[in-house]
Parts: C-alpha cells; sequence; structure tokens
C-alpha cells in the first residue's frame, strides 16, 4: 500500500510537471499577474505632460487590439492591429523578487539572503527603468519611443485589448501597470539578411552604415549601450534605424573621446561582421570594405583595431 501510495505520488507530481512545462511553452509564461507590481512613486522616472495632440495620438493607438508578438528577457511584446506599433509591458518575473523570497523570515542568514537577492532585483529594475527614461529624454526618436508610463497613476483612464498566444482576449487597464510604447520596427537581422538574400548588396550596405552612424550619434550625446546584441536589438522603420532595446542604456561621458568611441564602435562593427561572415561567407569581404570605407570618412585617425574589426575572422 505504501508502494502504491508513493508511486502514485510522484506520478502525480510528475504529471503536473510536464503540465507546466506545456503551459509555459504554449503562453511563454505569461500572465496579467506577472505585469503587475506595486512600486513606490518615483520622481525620476516621470515624464512631461503630453500636449493635446500627443494626448489624442496616444489614445488612437490605443485604440486597437494588440496581439502576442514574442518575449525578452525584460518585457512581453503585441503588437498592434495595423502593424505600426508594439506595447511591452514589463517582465516582472526577473525584475522583482519572487514570492518565495519576500515571504522568507527576517533572521540570521535568511535574512541578510533576502536582502541581497532583493537589493540586487532592485538595481536590475533601476538600470532598465533608467534606460528606458534616459533613452525618452535624449534619444526618443532613435528609439522609436512613443510613450513610457515607468509611474502607475490616474492620467490615462484608458484600458486596452490585449490577445495573447492561445488567442484569449484580456483588458488591461493602463493606469495600473507599467509599459512604454514604440514604434513597431523590423529588425536590423532581419532587414540586412532579406537585402543579402535577394542579392540588394547595397542596400544592405546602407543599412549597416546607418546602424553605425546610430551608434556614433549615442556616442555624441554621451550614451552608451552596456547590451551589444546589434543585430537584435536594433532595427528599421523603412530606411530609419531604431535602437529598439534601451533598457541597459547609460550615461558614459567618457564616450565623447575618441579612444573610447572607438573602441566601442569596433565591437559593436565585429558583432556585425561576425554575423555575416557566418551567415554570408561570399559577401563578407565586400560588407568588410564597405564598413572600412565608412570607418575611414568618420574619423581622421581610425585605430588599427577598429579598421581590423571590419573583417573579423
Amino acid at each position: 500500500m505504501n508502494r502504491s501510495y508513493f508511486r502514485n505520488l510522484l506520478l502525480f507530481f510528475l504529471i503536473c510537471f510536464v503540465g507546466l512545462r506545456v503551459y509555459f511553452r504554449a503562453t511563454d509564461g505569461f500572465m496579467i499577474a506577472n505585469i503587475f507590481y506595486d512600486m513606490p512613486h518615483r520622481t525620476e522616472w516621470e515624464v512631461p505632460p503630453l500636449s493635446e495632440i500627443e494626448s489624442s495620438e496616444l489614445q488612437r493607438i490605443f485604440n486597437q487590439k494588440y496581439s502576442y508578438i514574442g518575449k525578452g528577457a525584460q518585457s512581453y511584446v503585441f503588437g498592434s492591429e495595423d502593424g505600426k506599433y508594439v506595447i511591452k509591458f514589463f517582465k516582472y518575473k526577473h525584475l522583482k523578487p519572487s514570492w518565495l523570497v519576500q515571504n522568507l523570515p527576517g533572521i540570521g542568514p535568511i535574512k541578510t539572503y533576502k536582502e541581497k537577492v532583493t537589493a540586487r532585483k532592485q538595481q536590475k529594475l533601476d538600470s532598465v527603468f533608467g534606460g528606458y527614461h534616459l533613452a525618452y529624454e535624449v534619444h526618443k526618436k532613435e528609439s522609436g519611443l512613443l510613450y513610457i508610463h515607468l509611474n502607475r497613476g490616474s492620467d490615462l483612464n484608458t484600458k486596452v485589448t490585449i490577445i495573447d498566444k492561445l488567442g484569449f482576449e484580456r483588458e488591461v487597464d493602463l493606469d495600473s501597470v507599467n509599459f512604454i510604447v514604440q514604434e513597431r520596427v523590423d529588425t536590423s537581422r532581419k532587414a540586412i539578411y532579406t537585402a543579402l538574400l535577394e542579392g540588394n548588396i547595397q542596400q544592405a550596405k546602407t543599412y549597416v552604415n546607418s546602424l553605425l552612424n546610430l551608434y556614433l550619434s549615442e556616442y555624441a550625446k554621451g550614451i552608451y549601450d552596456y547590451d551589444h546584441g546589434v543585430l537584435h536589438n536594433t532595427g528599421f522603420v523603412g530606411e530609419r534605424p531604431v535602437h529598439l532595446d534601451v533598457g541597459k542604456l547609460y550615461r558614459d561621458e567618457n564616450i565623447h573621446k575618441p579612444e573610447y568611441a572607438q573602441k566601442d564602435l569596433a565591437f559593436v562593427i565585429a558583432k556585425i561582421s561576425k554575423r555575416i561572415s557566418e551567415r554570408f561567407p561570399a559577401l563578407h569581404q565586400e560588407l568588410g570594405d564597405s564598413m572600412h570605407a565608412f570607418v575611414n570618412e568618420m574619423f581622421e585617425q581610425p585605430s588599427d583595431h577598429l579598421l581590423e574589426s571590419c573583417y573579423y575572422r
């Protein structure tokens, strides 16, 4: 009897485990509860009030349904019916302490552990929100940002209909959550690869040079992206480059200096060159020559390291 009991118990837990795995695969783990977080108001995350025209445009953007596109490390992404916009809801699973950690007793070593985890999660959240606020403040168009809502409030008085991965419709009260509204773009990887697959080398060169100019414009503003996932963190609206993921954007006055700017740009170019060499080896030299010419034009004395990065092997 005991054996039967434990076998059935083990089978029950196995079924639960498999069921949860299937559920998370089917839903990407999205639940309305995962985009809510009761945080205090932060003055540093405030944004200027919208003009009447901006407010009217934002309401128009909200007056359509948003369907699930996917998730990143920081957010769940939903796209508008007209294909022009996305709403990103912050994914607090990775930005706040888990329910278990929050309910640990505050005693002895457990208290120390709880405080360390809480501080680490808060630092991560502050970094992500700070990056989006900085982009909205000084790099708004280049980030495709139309609106950011980092403090909950009662100013919007609007609900938006979202459709999750399973096709279920939900209503979200936008005053009660933190989110951003951004232009929808084609990722740089998709844009460049499509051009190369179609044999349009000149278009691919234009895309790459536009990306490099985007990074140079950031250096000129004294901002720097610590996350160098270049081809999937950037994209295009038409031929206009957009830095889509700005959750790791920081101020860094050193980036004004040529030696710092060249060092970072070399890393950006190497990332692009590496992907091109892997996917399109026959075109790698030609794209490298194009980036090499761009660097020579932009800098009076480009470093050897910067020039070599154009031909990553």
